[in-house]
């Protein structure tokens, strides 16, 4: 009865019509992308990070309030370190409000009252103030430094060591990743809800991401995002949903002239065969069946955490999938699409055009980069 319930408040990824409740926390119709569902909110979490919960020498970004991850809760537990299984600094009441001194994939690092730990993503309202808005970037957002193609395929290791355990996605020769920074001979990579690590040597064609708005280039983006996606899996619908997500790099890459809008559904979609997409699997009265169009929602939210790096973009509508969040992506950061009441839109409010490059060769990893435009 839980995973039922809890799989009818992740989003629709496919066009087929209903009526959606606004707000997240309410059920959503039985039609879901099961590819990319979390189950709980710890779920896929990945490596976690064993820094000492310490706000020496950091300053203060956000304040929130605690959110729990169910209708029904009442309170949370702040940790010592990033996992549920870890000693409690403290219980936080529902709506009591935390400061937060940095973001990681799945926790924030806070305080509260006088206390410090970490506190899972899911368990705040991502509707932060931001202390200083001129000199914090938004709220979860992770901007790249570098983009670069993979030689041959790589593994992902949990740590930047070739002896660390692999992720289970290794994406292939000619797949672009976003790279966060250069650690000891391995690029960082964003990889789900946590970090991974790529040896260097097995990338090529390395590009600067500009650390402003104003490109170094022509060919330097202003902002730069990847996610990763199973591919090859020998599941029913996996390729299908490889794909989707190519299909819909074709739509996503474009100019976009100062006031223009982009509307994901309307111009990326509509989701069916006849406009190049495919069968992948989704939840449809309570039981599993393909349908079109599953994986364009991690689509959607890899272009919702590119184009929310750049100030002159203004986000009109987006919705996440439900408390849960998807699975490939840190907390509170994907764009629910698929209906009228499901979809991305954003606007060019810059003065110049902005050119979106959408790139996957629908072997493990999306990549989308901004540049500037003449």
């Amino acid at each position: 009865m839980l995973k039922r319930l809890l799989l009818v408040i992740i989003c629709l990824c496919l066009a087929l019509p209903f009526a959606a409740a606004e707000t997240a926390e309410e059920p959503l119709p039985e039609n879901v992308e099961m590819e990319g569902f979390a189950e709980n909110d710890e779920e896929d979490v990945g490596e976690i990070s064993e820094e000492p919960a310490s706000i020496e020498g950091l300053t203060p970004l956000y304040t929130t309030r605690i959110k729990p991850f169910t209708s029904t809760g009442t309170a949370i537990r702040m940790r010592e370190q990033q996992s549920s299984e870890s000693g409690t600094v403290c219980s936080i009441k529902k709506n009591q409000e935390i400061t937060i001194y940095k973001v990681y994939p799945a926790y924030v690092l806070a305080e509260y009252n006088g206390k410090v730990g970490y506190v899972i993503r899911t368990w705040i309202d991502e509707d932060v103030t931001t202390l200083d808005p001129e000199n914090t970037p938004p709220y979860g957002t992770v901007p790249a430094q570098f983009v670069a193609t993979l030689t041959e395929k790589a593994p992902i290791y949990k740590a930047p060591s070739t002896r660390a355990e692999v992720n289970p996605i290794k994406p292939n020769a000619g797949s672009k990743v976003a790279v966060l920074e250069f650690v000891d001979g391995f690029a960082k990579v964003l990889y789900w809800r946590s970090y991974g690590y790529i040896e260097a040597s097995l990338l090529t064609d390395l590009v600067t991401v500009s650390p402003t708005e104003e490109p170094m280039s022509a060919d330097t983006p202003i902002a730069a995002f990847c996610s990763f996606f199973e591919y090859k899996t020998g599941a029913e619908g996996n390729d299908g949903r490889c794909k989707n997500i190519v299909r819909s790099c074709e739509s996503m890459t474009r100019v976009m002239q100062p006031g223009e809008q982009l509307d994901f559904n309307a111009q990326v979609g509509p989701y069916r065969r006849s406009n190049g997409y495919h069968p992948a699997p989704v939840l449809i009265n309570g039981g599993s069946q393909l349908g079109y169009g599953g994986g364009t929602c991690q689509s959607s939210s890899t272009l919702y955490n590119t184009v929310r790096q750049l100030s002159g973009i203004t986000i009109l509508r987006r919705r996440p999938h439900g408390p849960g969040c998807a699975r490939y992506l840190p907390m509170h950061q994907d764009a629910a699409v698929g209906t009228t009441d499901l979809n991305f839109i954003f606007r060019n409010d810059y003065d110049f055009p902005i050119r979106i490059l959408a790139e996957s060769n629908g072997e493990g990893t999306l990549c989308i980069q901004v540049f500037k435009g003449e």
